[in-house]
């Protein structure tokens, strides 16, 4: 089965595309209809964090930075804010973190709330998280909540370095979190994922493929390249080593964190901002974006999936809010179980939230397509490299024909004529990335999988009115038509860097 995005997709999906304001509309205006943050402090999740120290790791990724921006604006009473990072590309931690508070999204931080953030020296794939005596001494007697969320989410990763990132790296957080005398709460970020096998996804916690143990002793008794040639052998169910050591941890988390209060977050794959602290903020290609940026610039014009299938994406703004309520349900564990009904496993086992878009709000890669498309096309980018003209198979044959036809016959030829004008184009070597990124997602977009989040609704409800409107995740109120009409806008923005008032140009 085949389907174009140029035709049945965009009359097949069951969401239709509606417009909400001009193309010129400055993205700090707020989405009309979706609840939005109060300045009040006082609610019960604020007063939980209230003189809070907060460590998060994968503070300087996509998802730590929503969460930090979100704590210093609206759990303002947090006292401090540490991120383990490490110097990276010339930089040191320190610049990094100035990086971080120059990025539109920080724009709503007064300047005097930066002081609350400070950089930690540290790296997650290294033995003692590469801390400096000094520096674990300040963690350990300062630190109330520990929100893990470092991970090298590369589905293509090595897996020695995966094991050394999301595997070792939880287990030597887990350490440092037994430490801390005044620890109230440890929120390790797994994915949905973690247990892809299964066609039905329960929020608990399932055996893992091998244990820690064992696959740390593989990973360092084996040779490198042998490693590298029987990883599919050893990774047998899971499609990538990033899942595979998701589902490692996750089984580590279970049986090391006895006497700590812990918990899991699911969350599907993270996409751009719903509404906080701007609509359609994005700063990264990974998974569907890619697909939205390939299909927007006329680079893709095929892909394995199918259309019928759910498109399991959430909001990062939402998905940082149910982290900060998950937080705040671990450490009021014992009131929150008896009332709620959260995690009806034996007590001491740590609750798992999924946060996935189904079942209260699904969305199809029909509807995907759709949306991207028709709201795409009001926002051209500058600098496309043919009509948007992209096609969907089910059949990993045909997508492989396509793929020859449409992707690499074109860039042999470009590259051949511009090699014989005496320039460089190498439009085959993009390709060749474009085809594998194909390929590592191919698996999630022709597959449906029921997962339950009977947990994440029990948090929801569990909340009060104005911690609902302080920390909005509930999935079933978000309207997909408003959110592609910003996450389209917010790729050209904030990732391909093309300023909205240049859409008339660009429609030329």
């Amino acid at each position: 089965q085949s389907i174009s995005v140029r035709g049945s997709v965009v009359q097949s999906g069951a969401l239709r595309p509606q417009f909400y304001s001009s193309d010129n509309i400055m993205m700090t205006e707020k989405v009309e209809g979706t609840p939005q943050p109060v300045e009040v402090e006082g609610s019960p999740i604020q007063q939980f964090y209230q003189d809070k120290c907060v460590l998060i790791t994968g503070g300087t990724g996509f998802l730590g930075k929503v969460l930090t921006e979100k704590l210093l604006r609206t759990c303002s009473g947090v006292s401090q804010i540490f991120l383990i990072a490490r110097p990276k590309k010339g930089k040191t931690i320190h610049q990094r973190i100035d990086d971080i508070f120059n990025d539109p999204l920080f724009a709503k931080i007064p300047a005097k709330a930066r002081h609350k953030v400070e950089a930690v020296e540290g790296d997650c794939a290294v033995p003692g998280l590469g801390l400096s005596d000094q520096d674990r001494c300040l963690l350990v007697s300062k630190v109330h909540i520990v929100i893990h969320a470092a991970a090298t989410v590369r589905f293509d990763e090595r897996l020695s370095m995966a094991v050394d990132i999301n595997v070792r790296g939880t287990k030597e957080m887990l350490d440092l979190a037994r430490e801390m005398p005044d620890l109230k709460a440890f929120v390790h970020v797994s994915t949905a994922f973690a247990n892809c096998h299964l066609q039905e996804v329960d929020e608990k916690f399932y055996p893992p493929p091998t244990s820690c143990e064992n696959l740390g002793q593989l990973t360092q008794c084996v040779q490198p390249e042998l490693l590298d040639q029987i990883t599919p052998q050893i990774l047998d169910k899971w499609p990538n080593t990033y899942v595979y050591t998701k589902s490692v941890a996750e089984d580590l988390v279970l049986r090391y964190s006895k006497g700590l209060p812990v918990t899991v977050f699911r969350p599907a794959v993270v996409v751009a901002t719903n509404s906080e602290p701007v609509p359609g903020w994005i700063d990264n290609l990974y998974g569907a974006t890619g697909v939205v940026v390939g299909c927007g610039t006329g680079v893709l014009r095929t892909l394995q999936c199918d259309s019928s299938v759910s498109a399991q994406i959430v909001p990062v703004d939402m998905s940082c809010n149910a982290i900060i309520a998950a937080t705040w349900h671990i450490a009021n564990r014992s009131n929150q179980d008896s009332n709620h009904n959260i995690s009806k496993e034996e007590p001491k086992v740590p609750p798992i939230f999924n946060y996935v878009p189904s079942p209260e709000k699904p969305i199809t890669w029909a509807d995907f397509m759709s949306l991207s498309y028709t709201h795409g096309l009001q926002v051209p980018p500058l600098q496309t490299m043919w009509y948007i003209c992209l096609t969907l198979h089910t059949s990993w044959f045909m997508n492989k024909l396509f793929v020859v036809l449409f992707h690499f016959l074109p860039a042999i030829i470009i590259d051949l004529i511009a090699m014989l004008f005496g320039k460089h184009t190498n439009l085959l070597k993009i390709y060749k990335k474009i085809n594998k990124f194909s390929e590592v997602i191919a698996y999630f977009g022709t597959r449906n999988w029921d997962f339950k989040n009977s947990n994440t609704q029990a948090l929801w409800h569990s909340m009060d009115s104005k911690d609902q409107e302080l920390f909005f995740f509930d999935m079933s109120q978000l309207d997909w038509n408003k959110f592609f009409y910003w996450y389209t806008r917010g790729v050209r923005l904030y990732l391909l860097k093309d300023d909205l008032s240049t859409v008339p140009q660009a429609k030329k």
